[in-house]
This record gives structure tokens, C-alpha cells and sequence, in this order.
């Protein structure tokens, strides 16, 4: 039985911004596995116009910041490193949709709820436990592993369709807000708990 830990939310979500542009968000680790390089090839087949920023840092980011200079990617692509949490609120609110590129077997992949928070429709590999908060088609795309064509399709289309992104969006907030909240995450391991104490005490 797994309880994936979901902080408390003490701050402000900000709301969205009126700004509309293409810009894609990706957020966590730059290390082998969290498939950075993977991204990169992928965006080359993005047909719309798009901004991606990189917020994070890592030992594969030297690599990955020649590949995407390689692939032709450097006026589209930026790394950022690490910034503030209330920097990268600021961010969210202005981006259409989160990128999670993870191509190992994700325990959960918690930066997606993150995304989700923030009313933004996520694009993923299908990798480990991220299919416990993606649901296809509804906040947002689970593409089958490694498959890059298929990823950049899906960011096209986000791209393309603005009241899609939203509507997704939408519904990836609810889910966070309903199902994963701090609440819940207390509130599901202490029933756990009483689950085994009660065992133990029959045993």
C-alpha cells in the first residue's frame, strides 16, 4: 500500500494569467532517467511554435544543454537552473502546459501534481506510477514509453488548441485538489496505521 507524500499547500496558487503564448514548463532533476534528452529530440518535431523552459539542475545537464544546441534547439529551448518557488509560480501562471520527459519507472513522478495545481494539462511517458495521476484524455496525455513522435503529437496539439489545454487543465486541478491534498495524504496513512495496529492486535 502506497501513500505518495503530497506536501501542505500553505501558499497562494496563483491564478492564471491572461497572457496567452506557447510556453512549456518542465521542472525537476536534470539526470539520466528523467529523460531530458528524450524531451529534446521530441521537440524537434513540434510543428507550432513553443518556448520550452528548463527549471532545474543535475549532473546530465552539461549533456543535455549540447544536445539541444545540436539538435538546433537553443532559441526555443532555455535552461534556467534552479529559481524560488514564488519565481516559478510566476512561470506556471503564464505556461500552457507542463512536459514530464521521465523515462524510468517513476515511484510517482510528484512534479506533475504541481503542474496540475497550476490548472496545467500534463504530457508524459507512460513510466512507472505516473499513470496514477495522468489519465489519458482527461488532464492531460500518458504517451506510450520513449515514443517521441507520439509526445510531440500531443504537445501539438495542446499547442494548436487553446480551450482543449484549458479544459484539461481544469480538470487536472480538480483531480489534485480532490484526490491528492494534504489532507487526504494524513488522513490515508493514519487509517493505514489503525489498519495495523488492529492486526496486530488480533494477531
Amino acid at each position: 500500500e502506497v501513500h505518495a507524500p503530497t506536501p501542505p499547500r500553505s501558499e497562494q496558487v496563483t491564478e492564471k494569467s491572461s497572457i496567452q503564448n506557447n510556453l512549456l514548463i518542465y521542472s525537476g532533476q536534470i539526470i539520466r532517467g528523467k529523460g531530458v534528452d528524450v524531451l529534446l529530440r521530441a521537440l524537434t518535431h513540434v510543428k507550432s511554435d513553443f518556448k520550452c523552459l528548463i527549471f532545474g539542475d543535475g549532473g546530465h545537464r552539461p549533456y543535455c544543454e549540447a544536445l539541444c544546441r545540436d539538435l538546433g534547439l537553443a532559441d526555443r529551448v532555455q535552461f534556467k537552473g534552479y529559481v524560488s518557488q514564488d519565481e516559478l509560480q510566476t512561470y506556471y501562471s503564464q505556461a500552457r502546459l507542463m512536459v514530464v520527459s521521465s523515462v524510468w519507472p517513476e515511484p510517482f513522478g510528484a512534479v506533475g501534481l504541481e503542474g496540475m495545481h497550476h490548472a496545467l494539462p500534463v504530457v508524459a511517458f507512460d513510466a512507472g506510477g505516473i499513470k496514477e495521476w495522468l489519465i489519458d484524455g482527461y488532464n492531460g496525455f500518458l504517451v506510450p514509453w520513449m515514443d517521441e513522435q507520439t509526445y510531440a503529437a500531443r504537445v501539438d496539439e495542446l499547442l494548436r488548441d487553446k480551450s482543449l489545454a484549458e479544459r484539461m487543465g481544469a480538470c487536472g486541478r480538480h483531480l489534485a485538489n480532490d484526490m491528492f491534498n494534504f489532507s487526504n495524504y494524513v488522513d490515508g496513512l493514519e487509517n493505514m496505521f489503525d489498519r495495523v495496529i488492529k492486526h496486530q492486535k488480533k494477531s
